[in-house]
């Protein structure tokens, strides 16, 4: 038997289904949109907190530069750092193909630092693996090299070994660059002055995050 609808019409009675399928295509819309958005979110604060922690590990970098200073300072006027002392995480040429980081991938001639303690064996291919020292204040979190901007170990001052020098001072006026003369002397032995240093450090922070610091240093 036919069930009758009274005062209604089919016209009506379509019209009511449609709205329904509209309310439900809206009602998965604005489901996208909510995870859309939620997504969204949990990824922007993932990229400011790891940018937290990167500066973080960039600024606690700095004390590790200046225990490397301080023990560079404390040595520099001998002869000690005429030769590599390995315990120290000092090397007493520029190391030429220095890769602190790790992450180069052309280059055949590649020094490496073995900053996590397996003999650098995450580094590819390389002709040398470095050890660093470790800055005692850090438990372990903050590991360095010092590298001398020589050619060779040995005295700068002996004739033989070339090392990157600092700005030559003059006497001539020149007006342009403040009475200084800017030859600055790469790899010379003419003068009896103290070369460059290098300080490279890495530290490990929160999350994996991992900071490199460059600083270079004269006396």
């Amino acid at each position: 038997m036919r069930k009758q609808y009274p005062n209604v019409t089919v016209a009506a009675l379509r019209q009511r289904g449609v709205s329904l399928l509209f309310a439900l295509m809206g009602l998965v819309a604005l489901s996208l949109a909510a995870v859309a958005l939620v997504r969204s979110v949990d990824t922007g604060t993932s990229v400011l907190g790891n940018l937290g922690f990167k500066q973080d590990a960039t600024v606690a970098a700095d004390r590790a530069s200046e225990y490397g200073i301080t023990w560079i300072a404390s040595r520099v006027s001998g002869t000690t750092l005429d030769n590599d002392i390995t315990a120290s995480g000092y090397y007493a040429t520029a190391l030429d193909g220095l890769d602190p980081t790790g992450t180069q991938v052309t280059g055949g001639a590649r020094v490496v630092v073995d900053w996590d303690g397996n003999n650098c064996g995450n580094a590819g291919t390389f002709t040398r693996c470095l050890a660093p020292a470790t800055d005692p204040a850090s438990g372990g979190r903050r590991l360095y090299i010092i590298t001398r901007l020589c050619s060779v170990a040995g005295s700068p001052t002996g004739g033989v070994t070339s090392c990157v020098l600092p700005i030559n001072g003059s006497a001539n006026s020149n007006t342009n660059h403040n009475d200084v003369d800017y030859n600055r002397r790469p790899f010379t032995t003419t003068l009896n002055v103290n070369p460059y240093y290098r300080i490279v450090v890495r530290t490990a922070g929160t999350r994996g995050t991992r900071s490199y610091t460059d600083t270079i240093i004269h006396f």
